[in-house]
């Protein structure tokens, strides 16, 4: 656009005196269908007869925002922003207060970077607010944790803080990812997510609905996956439960991609006009795909008659409503937000915030004998080792930070006296295979730093690391780059100054093999070497075969310098783009099994070893735990991370973090990763009755505090608990006293405890006792009735526990709250299937008209594939109370393979049911003595095949 041309505010738009929906109303009167449709992506064109300048919505603020301009759609120079700890860091603070204080920061730089810009970056796509059931999803570092009320509570208060506190305006607005029920991320952009009507209500959207309701959140990203069959994007839940129920005041994008996807990956419908068309009417306001396929599938929806002008003009009214309230058309300069400048770029305040957070997410997991904290004036040796020691790594939505400090950095600095060593643990290696001549050949570097046979004395060495799971990196010592395959290319070198991208071709595995080793690279190809000595990605040439000499054994130079050490502190855990990341989870809770061996090494040869566990996620500790005095935890992504581990590691500031996801003891604790069931499944601290490494909630403290007279009444629309804890150490501190409540006699299962408040309560000072205050909505007490099909607060005695974990309850007690008793069920009124009070082997998927269907089978299966074996399952309904006897059982459903159906309850009957392509009533006659009346009883219907299960009705 021409810089002489005038972009007009004279329009009702700008007029700051007009409501809202007044200046809505003009511009969808004053835009074309043409600028309409443009206006669906996340972006905006120029119209400069309306003032509109091209503007776009998006950009990530994880923990900061994201301007590395390091993609193909955004190159450019990196704009330094300050980095915040990953949100399951942030989360484990338990500090609504601090992380609320963040948000602020964090909406600061988003207008700073706007006044610099222009273009957009207002509206953020951040926080992510999925629960994380299971440690091993390769995304557990963008969320908050385990428990929705923890998530709602600490996203919320991320969101006030990005939000401002202006009525009308929002200095960055939040958009909440990703809705819903996304926790797997192979195959996630076809995948089926099974999730029933009590897990769905009780446990995924409760995140969604606090954070809208409560914290404010401006917008919803959907995910990639389908739920019970239907893709996200054109999910009716996003119009009914999350702008109808919830009351969204902005806009919906779909996530990236996912509008093309619809077609092409989940085949669900045959063009992007009908997904276009669908979308919209499922609530979706903006498609984040390319532009010009949007407008293609638009002009086709429209030519359809799928749908007409207004329901393109909703879309535009919810978009532009976001920009509004942003500012971008405020002419009267009302919007407090306008202009903010540089001076809120990377400030000392936001430093400061960056420390204390990175302080307040460290977790005390093991102190024995009191070894921590160490003295920072001490005149020690202090041993720093391993693979994480000295080192700072990005994470896929991180941005670049001003500074960066690692562990070792925060050591030497916090122990000016103490003798500092420093050894990573990893082996130097140099690589060779053998010729047809028995000679040795060795991997060296051409002038170009690319991979070739050389002779010994040229041979390169290079850092070995190995991270688990077939993820290893080689640094070439001569120049420090690591190894890397050539993006489109076969061509492998050393030439890379990190491991990080979207695919990290920096990964490599070394496979044994009977006589040596083969290579393959991040892509699963083997190597081999060609004609002129080159390293290359084999195609039909036979992989090498490379032995390895050890030039430098890592472990025993780590031991060696433990051996002289006063203390070792043994510095592991991930890397946050090799371990899992966006489309790589995790495939075992283990360290990487060197990274375990070290530890063991050098706390065999000092037993004075400190670990510190740089993770994003829990790991299988349990025999790390037993071999060392004192564990610390944080998760990475922190420019302060070094100075927040040596703030606690010398009492500087409080051990009082917590760890808001429950850690197991091992692979099978979990059930398989595609089972979103958390109550059958027994997932996360509300279902699961065995014992765990470290509890949720838990986190160690330097000194020790008692709970004292715990107070509860209830008062209208909620129930109040108050105690007093005292601090019985020797040292100020801080303490997160944690609210949970347990409904006892309950018709359904309801969870062991669920967190219902908590409070970091801070700088306690020896003998001091504070008064700690809880509200508890009663709203927050509801589970989901499959009998009346809605959420009820049910009647009875409700226990209330305050401690300091889910496992460590200090004081309880019990109170009666009125509520609704569930009723019973009509079996002559009809029953949808997954209206289920229990199952076995059965998941959820597509029936009728956008209702959900069982299948038997598990999570994850393909809902129309016959095996061998015909699978089998059972459906169980409570509480069916008969007034006369029965003679029929109607059954609808769709019948794939030849099924054997029993229906049972004081007696049974079995029907054979042939296969149909469409859905219809099976009729089953029943027994005169099939079930008694007039008392409650159980129904199960028993299925051996594939079928598909809808609703069914007693006659």
């Amino acid at each position: 656009m021409e810089k002489n041309i005038k972009f007009e505010q004279n329009t009702p738009l700008w007029d700051n005196s007009l409501s809202l929906e007044e200046r809505l109303d003009y511009l969808t009167g004053a835009l074309t269908l043409e600028e309409k449709i443009h206006c669906l992506t996340t972006g905006c064109p120029d119209i400069p007869r309306l003032g509109i300048h091209a503007t776009y919505m998006g950009g990530e603020a994880a923990h900061g925002i994201e301007a590395r301009h390091d993609q193909a759609f955004n190159k450019g120079e990196p704009e330094p922003t300050t980095a915040f700890t990953q949100p399951i860091g942030m989360s484990a603070s338990f500090d609504r207060e601090l992380i609320r204080e963040c948000g602020r920061a964090v909406g600061e730089e988003a207008r700073a970077l706007y006044t610099r810009n222009g273009g957009g970056g207002l509206c953020r796509w951040a926080p992510t607010i999925d629960m994380e059931r299971d440690p091993r999803w390769g995304r557990t570092e963008e969320s908050y944790g385990e428990d929705p009320y923890l998530t709602g509570e600490m996203a919320g208060a991320y969101i006030r803080g990005m939000r401002g506190e202006d009525p009308f305006y929002i200095r960055c607005g939040a958009t909440l990812k990703h809705f819903y029920a996304n926790n797997v991320e192979k195959d996630r952009i076809k995948i089926s997510s099974s999730v029933d009507r009590r897990n769905k209500n009780e446990y995924y959207l409760k995140p969604f609905k606090k954070a809208i309701m409560e914290g404010g959140a401006e917008a919803v990203m959907t995910s990639y996956n389908e739920i019970n069959g239907i893709p996200a994007i054109v999910n009716d839940e996003v119009r009914h439960v999350l702008k109808g129920t919830y009351g969204l005041p902005g806009h919906v994008v779909c996530d990236g991609g996912d509008f093309s996807q619809t077609v092409n990956d989940h085949h669900f419908y045959r063009t992007h006009g009908e997904t276009l068309a669908n979308g919209l009417k499922a609530g979706i306001d903006c498609f984040t795909d390319d532009g010009e396929l949007v407008y293609a599938a638009a002009r086709e929806a429209l030519d359809n008659g799928w749908i007409t002008e207004k329901d393109i003009d909703e879309s535009v009214r919810n978009s532009f409503r976001t920009r509004i309230r942003l500012g971008m058309f405020d002419k009267e300069g009302d919007c407090p937000y306008q202009n903010m400048g540089e001076e809120h770029i990377n400030n000392q305040e936001h430093k400061e915030l960056a420390r204390k957070m990175a302080d307040e997410a460290v977790v005390l997991l093991k102190n024995e004998n009191g070894i921590l904290p160490l003295d920072e004036k001490a005149e020690k040796k202090i041993a720093v080792v391993g693979p994480l020691a000295d080192v700072w790594y990005k994470d896929w939505y991180c941005g670049i930070p001003p500074y960066a400090v690692t562990v070792l950095d925060g050591i030497r600095e916090v122990f000016p006296n103490a003798e500092i060593s420093h050894e990573t643990g990893l082996s130097e290696i140099q690589i060779y295979l053998t010729d047809q001549n028995g000679e040795k050949c060795y991997v060296g570097l051409d002038q170009n730093s690319r991979l070739k046979l050389v002779k010994k004395e040229q041979a390169e060495t290079f850092i070995f690391n190995d991270w688990g799971c077939g993820s290893m990196t080689l640094v070439a010592k001569s120049n420090g780059m690591f190894v890397t395959l050539e993006e489109n290319t076969d061509i492998i070198k050393a030439d890379k100054k990190e491991a990080f991208g979207w695919f990290v071709r920096e990964s490599w595995n070394f496979k044994k093999e009977k006589n040596g080793f083969t290579l393959e690279s991040w892509n699963k190809k083997q190597v081999f070497v060609d004609k002129a000595g080159y390293f290359s990605i084999c195609v039909d040439n036979p992989a090498a075969e490379f032995e390895i000499e050890i030039v430098k054994d890592g472990k025993k130079a780590a031991e060696k310098t433990a051996e002289k050490a006063d203390y070792v502190v043994a510095v592991i855990g991930c890397d946050p783009v090799i371990n899992s990341k966006e489309e790589v989870d995790r495939t075992t809770l283990g360290l990487p099994p060197e990274q375990e061996e070290l530890v063991k090494e050098v706390a065999a040869a000092n037993h004075n070893t400190i670990v510190v566990l740089i993770s994003n996620y829990p790991y299988a500790i349990g025999e790390l735990q037993k071999q060392v005095p004192a564990i610390l935890l944080s998760a990475s992504g922190s420019q302060e991370l070094g100075h927040g581990i040596a703030d606690v590691m010398t009492g500087k500031a409080s051990a009082a973090g917590r760890v808001n996801m429950t850690w197991y003891h091992s692979d099978e604790d979990l059930p398989d990763m595609n089972d979103y069931d958390i109550i059958q499944g027994k997932r996360t601290y509300q279902y699961f009755d065995r014992e765990a490494l470290y509890p949720f909630g838990y986190g160690l403290s330097y000194t020790t505090f008692s709970y004292e007279k715990m107070q509860i009444k209830k008062e209208r629309g909620c129930v109040k608990v108050s105690c007093f804890i005292r601090n019985t150490g020797e040292k100020t501190g801080d303490e997160v006293v944690q609210l949970y409540v347990h409904k006892k006699d309950s018709r359904v299962k309801r969870p062991i405890k669920q967190l219902a408040g908590f409070e970091r309560v801070h700088n306690i000072k020896p003998k001091e006792v504070r008064k700690v205050n809880f509200t508890v909505q009663l709203w927050e007490l509801e589970y989901y009735d499959v009998i009346s099909e809605r959420m009820i607060l049910e009647d009875g005695n409700y226990q209330f526990m305050v401690g300091a974990s889910s496992q460590d309850i200090r004081l309880e007690q019990s109170i009666m709250i009125d509520g609704l008793h569930a009723g019973k069920r009509n079996p002559f009124q009809t029953t949808a299937a997954d209206c289920y009070d229990a199952y076995n082997h059965m998941f959820l998927h597509r029936g009728i008209n956008g209702s959900s269907c069982v299948i038997p089978g598990s999570a994850g299966d393909d809902p129309d594939m016959i095996g061998e074996c015909p699978v089998e399952g059972t459906l169980i309904y409570h509480d069916f109370v008969f007034y006369k006897k029965p003679r029929k059982l109607n059954i609808t459903l769709k019948v794939l393979e030849t099924a054997y159906i029993t229906v049972t309850g004081e007696n049974g009957v079995q029907i054979t049911a042939e296969p149909v392509d469409c859905y219809r009533m099976l009729e089953i006659d029943l027994p005169e003595d099939f079930i008694k009346t007039g008392v409650p009883e159980t129904i199960q219907i028993r299925v051996e095949g594939k079928c598909k299960i809808s609703k069914f009705v007693f006659a």
